[in-house]
């Protein structure tokens, strides 16, 4: 059997963590409905407090600030929503801000209400010299009509991290208690980099498991002082009346069972991803010289993300990862000669450049040997297909 290719896509999706699977296995006896009072039912309930709390730490909150919800899809669509509804009270046309860079949970919710006539939105374009917004451009688009401010913490295409933590600090200073409300999608973020959410000084912030290394539901760790956001889903009152339904107990337990494994080992995780990237980077250098290029490279990215073109391979991103052997990533776009990411159209790159982007993510368990193995396979096609 051929030997499983090496994965890059941790972008997409991180495998479970081995610790998360018996986690979620144990946790599958915990079947009693934590809402209730019996014994059972307890040992539930003080199972998802444990995986509150190792939320909590992980995002330096207190634990009555994290909710658990099904994934950033509904924490995000959440957030627009309960930020619209407590607009429209003062009889305003709801305003909000976004950049034109955001995950499609963030930009479709937001373009169908715009074209509904609901709201008005200000998409506020990145630089496309360094792939991030200027704070100052952000502040200019905030007006007293303004509901909501969004702007995600890193991209999950470029890697490029957005200054959210500037962004809310000038529209406090102006607005102060007249600020709308601040949010930021940190679920590519998360699991990669340290995210206090303090620091940030938003009001909530959007998280992902499977972005590291947990199960595919996530959580919206939401300030419970400005208590200005109203539920979405209404009910059994469960997650302190703010996100009603029945907890999924294992899915949750597995959330903070790879929230505690991030925590005891953040520093070390970080410097494993930035030393993959950057000797990725290196070879790279070393063995295609000027034939391709890190978008970004100088602008401060996540530590595993590198976005690269590949400027002598004669096809696009897409063909390139077809005939590559040893490894899986993504290009971000659907695989259409005619097509190229919009997250990177929209960062100013051109179609010829964008269109033989490849995005390269790695993972905490990536040896430096497979990345020499990658080099060497995108080495040969480069070159064999320029024969």
């Amino acid at each position: 059997m051929p030997s499983p290719k090496i994965y890059l896509d941790n972008n997409a999706t991180t495998p479970l963590d081995d610790r998360v699977k018996t986690a979620i296995s144990d946790a599958l006896d915990l079947w009693a409905n934590p809402s209730s009072n019996n014994e059972n039912a307890l040992k539930a309930a003080k199972a998802i407090l444990e995986s509150r709390n190792h939320l909590a730490e992980m995002f330096n909150v207190k634990k009555e600030d994290v909710v658990f919800t099904s994934g950033g899809t509904e924490s995000n669509n959440w957030v627009i929503e309960g930020a619209i509804r407590s607009a429209r009270k003062n009889g305003k046309k709801p305003h909000v801000v976004t950049t034109n860079i955001e995950h499609p949970s963030i930009l479709n919710p937001l373009q169908r209400r715009e074209n509904d006539g609901e709201i008005s939105v200000t998409y506020v374009s990145v630089n496309p010299s360094t792939g991030f917004v200027t704070p100052a451009s952000v502040l200019q688009a905030v007006t007293s009509d303004t509901c909501l401010v969004t702007v995600m913490l890193a991209n999950n295409e470029t890697g490029v991290l957005q200054p959210v933590s500037e962004i809310c600090r000038m529209i406090r200073n102006k607005f102060k208690e007249n600020s709308p409300f601040l949010h930021s999608d940190v679920a590519q973020a998360a699991g990669k980099i340290p995210v206090d959410v303090k620091s940030l000084g938003v009001d909530a912030v959007t998280v992902v498991g499977h972005k590291f290394y947990g199960p595919r539901n996530g959580a919206l760790i939401y300030n419970s002082k400005s208590a200005r956001l109203p539920p979405m889903l209404l009910g059994g009152n469960q997650e302190s009346g703010l996100r009603s339904g029945t907890e999924n107990t294992p899915m949750i337990v597995g959330l903070g069972e790879a929230a505690r494994i991030y925590n005891e080992a953040s520093s070390n995780i970080e410097s494993v991803l930035t030393q993959n990237r950057d000797y990725f980077e290196e070879l790279l250098v070393k063995r295609l010289r000027n034939s391709h290029l890190i978008h970004f490279l100088g602008s401060p990215r996540l530590s595993n993300t590198s976005s690269v073109a590949f400027l002598d391979y004669p096809s696009h991103g897409c063909d390139l990862l077809e005939k590559c052997q040893t490894f899986s990533a993504s290009t971000g776009a659907a695989c259409h000669k005619n097509e190229c990411s919009p997250i990177l159209k929209a960062c100013g790159i051109s179609f010829a450049l964008a269109s033989k982007t490849v995005r390269i993510s790695f993972g905490r368990s990536t040896k430096l040997a497979e990345i020499e193995t990658v080099v060497d396979e995108l080495v040969e096609l480069c070159s064999s297909e320029n024969k």
